[in-house]
């Protein structure tokens, strides 16, 4: 008999596991101090802990969880088994936040006097409501595991369910080793509702949802990314922009469904999406380190009534289509599959359009690819019911215009954004690892390996286009992005690029050699075509007004360099080695081609078709 055989049979005399009880720790926040409550109970149906106006209610729906006379299993014998679901329900009058957690049962562990031989929590596994299994030592904090955390809104519930196993890899060190533990629940409630709630005075018109988008706030107590209801989830006059995500496909119905405070877990966002409203603004007065005047206007405003000082921003007009806004990438996009970026070749593992798009925080971007490619892939997003829920119904995804980059740098310079908080410029992402989300210490920092001010910290707000959580990141530093932004070929179409090798994949006139198998220009409502290689002359002519090119060119040292005949495309945003010359009016012009520096941004536009 091998020895994994000896533990199994030994497990099954000798493992003894208790998840029976239930302990409720409550705190109502009241005036400056709180108040505690405890009590514990035996698991048996339905209980009912209440303090205050906070009641919690846990209802058992059977299969207790048990592991006695259990043995190692593994992952796939674990989730196969039927677990233990419970129910917590808030039964009090206001919302209430709560965490699940499973902890010793020392009251057990005292009477089965087995307090030095425990089971360690690396020796188990769980899973929680179908996601992937964990060891329970990985969610571990001072002795306490956190399996689930989130809030309810009064009379609203949510069902739990968990599988426990013995880890499969589970040697000698088991034996004669226990377990005794139980399930707490941990609730907190204020007399105001604890979710952000913000009411808009600016006169932005309201975010235009689409199926499958969640709309949501942070909540700073929480830590965390909440529901909201749409018309309570943005303020523009004290900087806080409308935010929306999308999530996974197992978790879609259940978020959609969700009440107003439900958390949403990180771990679950595969998309994250700011809402740029439409607006006209001042192209008389525009200078350096000054706040750009503008107002927010209807779809119905195609033209400003004071046309001598006012334009309406060219970025909201698509195709014929007035928009009342438009949805822009939080983030640099990123590639849910791996892949590592090289330069110059169009066969590179990244330069692929069977990769799936993501905007998440704290993920390397997505580079290594040509403009036509990270163009592909960003239609492709809106026919992908699965991934996202997006079903190509009155919804348009591509990839960023120079447009429409110049309009969320506007606002970031306006009473709306970043610059109306502090007067100082969107800070630097100088990560080195190319890593989303990051702030320099500074807006004109030196690359950094350390990459700590992530996104939802003090510091990592800095480098948002609002000054706070709710803004677009990475539009300074980080990678340079690709914009569909290129200069004329002389035919009334976009260059492709420098040369066969170094080209965007569309095509188009090269300064020599031709594309093989290149893909055709879209519909020029795609691309904004420049018709000169000088900036103040390269809209038919004249200034390219809202495009953030001649306008702004320079300001805060930012790098300025026109496109060519040899490199026609725009990228935008500078480097996370550029220092001072990174900023969200820096413009390079570029082949486009792959770059190991090149991302792109995700625009998605809700059409009513």
């Amino acid at each position: 008999m091998d020895d994994m055989e000896k533990v199994k049979n030994h497990m099954k005399t000798r493992l003894s596991i208790m998840m029976l009880s239930f302990l409720g720790l409550l705190l109502i926040l009241s005036g400056s101090s709180y108040a505690y409550f405890t009590t514990v109970q035996e698991q048996e149906g339905t209980n009912v802990v209440k303090a205050g106006n906070l009641e919690l209610t846990l209802e058992d729906n059977g299969n207790l969880l048990s592991l006695s006379n259990a043995f190692p299993v593994s992952d796939e014998e674990g989730e196969s088994q039927d677990g233990y679901t419970f129910t917590i329900r808030n039964t009090g009058t206001l919302p209430a936040s709560y965490e699940v957690m499973i902890v010793n049962d020392d009251n057990l562990i005292e009477e089965d006097g087995c307090g030095s031989k425990l089971l360690s929590y690396a020796n188990l596994r769980y899973q929680l409501d179908g996601d992937a299994a964990k060891d329970l030592s990985t969610q571990e904090t001072e002795g306490n595991v956190v399996i689930a955390t989130g809030s309810l809104n009064a009379d609203a519930s949510k069902q739990y369910t968990i599988k426990m196993w013995l880890k499969d890899s589970s040697g000698n060190e088991v034996l004669g080793k226990h377990f005794h533990g139980k399930i707490v629940i941990e609730g907190s409630q204020k007399t105001e509702n604890p979710i952000p709630e913000y009411t808009d005075t600016s006169g932005a018109n309201a975010p235009v949802l689409v199926d499958g988008m969640i709309p949501v706030v942070y909540d700073e107590e929480l830590e965390s990314w909440v529901k909201q209801d749409v018309a309570k989830s943005y303020d523009y006059s004290t900087q806080h922009w409308a935010n929306a995500v999308t999530v996974t496909d197992a978790k879609r119905s259940n978020y959609i469904s969700a009440e107003a405070g439900e958390k949403i877990e990180e771990a679950d966002i595969n998309t994250m999406w700011v809402w740029i409203p439409r607006y006209e603004y001042k192209y008389t007065e525009m200078s350096q380190s000054q706040e750009l005047d503008i107002k927010f206007v209807s779809s119905a405003v195609t033209e400003s009534s004071d046309t001598a000082n006012y334009k309406v921003h060219p970025a909201f007009s698509f195709g014929g289509t007035e928009l009342d806004g438009f949805w822009y990438g939080k983030f640099e996009t990123s590639s849910k599959e791996s892949c590592t970026a090289a330069t110059g070749s169009v066969n590179t593992a990244c330069d692929v359009e069977t990769n799936t798009p993501q905007i998440k925080p704290g993920v390397t971007s997505w580079r290594g690819i040509r403009v036509s490619t990270a163009f592909t892939v960003s239609q492709k997003m809106a026919n992908n019911t699965t991934e996202y829920g997006f079903d190509g119904n009155g919804i348009d995804t591509h990839m960023s215009k120079n447009s429409e980059w110049g309009a969320v740098a506007y606002l970031s310079q306006s009473k709306y954004g970043k610059y109306h908080v502090d007067q100082q410029e969107v800070y630097i992402n100088n990560c080195s690892s190319y890593t989303t989300g990051i702030a320099g210490a500074t807006a004109s920092a030196n690359s950094d390996s350390a990459c700590t001010n992530t996104y939802n910290t003090e510091a990592g707000q800095k480098a948002s286009t609002t000054g706070n959580i709710t803004g677009v990141y990475d539009m300074s530093g980080g990678a340079w992005e690709y914009v569909m932004g290129a200069l004329d070929d002389g035919n009334g179409k976009p260059r492709s690029g420098q040369n066969a090798s170094y080209n965007s994949g569309f095509n188009g006139a090269l300064s020599s050699g031709s594309v093989s198998n290149g893909r055709d220009l879209p519909n020029e409502k795609y691309y904004d075509l420049y018709t000169s290689t000088t900036s103040n002359q390269a809209c038919d002519g004249g200034v390219c007004y809202g495009h953030a090119l001649s306008e702004t060119a320079g300001w805060y040292s930012d790098y300025e360099d026109f496109v060519s005949s040899s490199n026609p495309w725009f990228p935008r945003g500078g480097l996370c080695d550029f220092s001072s010359g990174a900023g969200v009016f820096g413009f390079d012009d570029a082949n486009g081609g792959a770059s190991v520096g090149g991302s792109f941004r995700l625009v998605l536009v809700s059409t009513g078709a």
